[in-house]
């Protein structure tokens, strides 16, 4: 800066260059507290499924919702992903955390500003009344720049935290998103189970007409009594009644979908005819491969919890630099004249160098405090961690579990149903003849009919168990793969400043 003597403008640089200390602790991973096991607990001989202690394969472009083979769903999830209005809110989160992190970073440096000034004033001698001193004027133009040494890493443990933050909203944002598009599926699926059972419910109310007729031309020839016929109807009244709460509950789950897809919630989410619920009856996505120890990589959430222990971590540097001194530099350079035309002459620079230091001394019982609440706000996040590890490890072990019980279930159900199909046809068929009262045909077609509604739901669950399971096992996700241009960790960005 023009004017100031050389052995004071090294001053800033020799300050940046001493400004490479940070107290406090420098963050390592914590322990989880368990040991990881080398592979799931839970049973992995999942039909359909890829060994679960498989390592980490070739995910292709990590869109795992199609292999529901549903071209619905695939623009349902590109509408969820796209105007989800809590996916808005955590993107802005992240803009904030962002701009705060910048803020943190830019605190490093020196500021500079340039300015200027002009006035123009004249005034009265009050001894000498009616004398008018001559007008006064005074221009200036300065440059001043501000620097504070950091030589505790205050402002280091500042940005370091920042950072941290910054990077575990960007992990809880793709957290959300995940969890948004396994909504979205979930939703898909229970609209088309109850899409399945209204159909299933129809057929059954036509049959009982049917049945009603059936046994009214019966009764009119005498062959049965009136009760057949009060029971047959009261039969198809149970089956009509139950048609009602269907579409309740179908235009609710319509509505949980719409909202999410950020639309108007009217209930009206079409189900086409070429991605009907018996179309899609057993489509399954695979079963992503992965050992337990992969799970603290490839689950956002968890490196989320971790983040912003680091982040509590870094705020205890940041305490603890208080207690020492703060050196702060202020110079200032310029011109100075009562005419405009003269500045920049000869004589008319002037300039100032201000070094301030402030060593606190009265307040350190508080800055102890404040040290004190930082570590136990670390221990809070520490604690928080491994809670959140646990959860994880326990969503994937229920996951597979369910998985693999409800595919057993399933399978007694195809059973139960293809049996009780054939005992109500049977049944209907030996009433006709009069070989059997009217009693054994209502139980075998109440059979029937509850077996196939088991069947659709447990259908519908273990869809719904193998969307929870690649949700809880990390993967496969390839969706945010641009949110990491640099390849390195979420730890290795933060130590090296670098933003998602």
């Amino acid at each position: 800066m023009r004017g100031i003597p050389a052995s004071a403008a090294f001053l800033i640089p020799a300050l940046a260059i001493l400004a490479g200390c940070a107290v406090g602790p420098d963050y390592t991973r914590p322990d989880p507290g368990i040991e990881v096991p080398a592979s799931w607990a839970a049973p992995d001989s999942h039909p359909g499924a890829s060994p679960l202690s498989a390592a980490l394969g070739e995910q292709g472009d990590g869109r795992w919702w199609k292999d529901f083979q549903d071209s619905v769903l695939d623009s349902l999830v590109l509408r969820a992903l796209r105007h989800n209005n809590d996916l808005a809110a955590a993107a802005a989160r992240v803009l904030e955390a962002r701009a705060l992190a910048a803020g943190a970073a830019a605190d490093r440096w020196p500021s500079l500003e340039i300015g200027g000034s002009a006035s123009r004033s004249k005034s009265a001698n009050l001894n000498f009344p009616g004398f008018i001193s001559p007008y006064l004027s005074s221009f200036s133009a300065n440059a001043t720049m501000r620097y504070e040494a950091d030589l505790w890493g205050r402002v280091a443990r500042d940005k370091e935290a920042a950072v941290a933050s910054l990077l575990a909203g960007e992990n809880d944002r793709r957290a959300l998103a995940r969890s948004i598009v396994a909504e979205v599926v979930r939703a898909r699926l229970e609209i088309l189970e109850l899409e399945g059972q209204l159909a299933l419910t129809r057929a059954t109310i036509e049959n009982y007409d049917l049945n009603l007729q059936v046994v009214q031309d019966r009764y009119r020839q005498g062959l049965v009594p009136a009760l057949d016929v009060d029971l047959a109807t009261q039969n198809l009244a149970a089956a009509r009644a139950s048609e009602s709460p269907l579409r309740q509950q179908l235009g609710a789950a319509r509505r949980r979908l719409e909202i999410l897809c950020g639309s108007y919630p009217g209930g009206r989410e079409p189900v086409p005819a070429e991605s009907s619920p018996a179309a899609a009856a057993d489509n399954l996505p695979a079963v992503p491969g992965g050992l337990p120890a992969e799970l603290l990589q490839r689950r956002p959430d968890l490196q989320a919890a971790e983040l912003r222990l680091h982040s509590a971590v870094a705020r205890i540097g940041q305490a603890k630099a208080a207690l020492y001194p703060r050196i702060s530099l202020t110079a200032n350079t310029g011109f100075s004249s009562r005419e405009l035309a003269d500045l920049g002459k000869a004589g008319t620079d002037v300039w100032s160098l201000v070094g301030n230091l402030v060593m606190p001394l009265i307040n350190r019982g508080a800055t102890q405090a404040q040290i004190k609440a930082a570590e136990a706000r670390a221990a809070q996040a520490a604690a928080t961690y491994r809670k959140t590890v646990l959860e994880a490890f326990a969503e994937v072990e229920n996951a597979l579990d369910r998985d693999y019980y409800l595919a057993r279930q399933q399978e007694a159900l195809i059973r139960s149903t293809t049996a009780a199909t054939a005992a109500s046809r049977q049944a209907q068929d030996r009433y006709r003849r009069g070989l059997d009262n009217i009693l054994v045909m209502l139980e075998s077609q109440r059979r029937a009919y509850s077996a196939e509604s088991q069947l659709l739901t447990v259908r519908r669950q273990r869809q719904s168990a193998r969307v929870d399971l690649i949700l809880a096992l990390g993967g496969p996700w390839n969706l945010s793969d641009p949110d990491n241009r640099s390849g390195h960790s979420p730890q290795q960005q933060v130590h090296q400043g670098v933003s998602p």
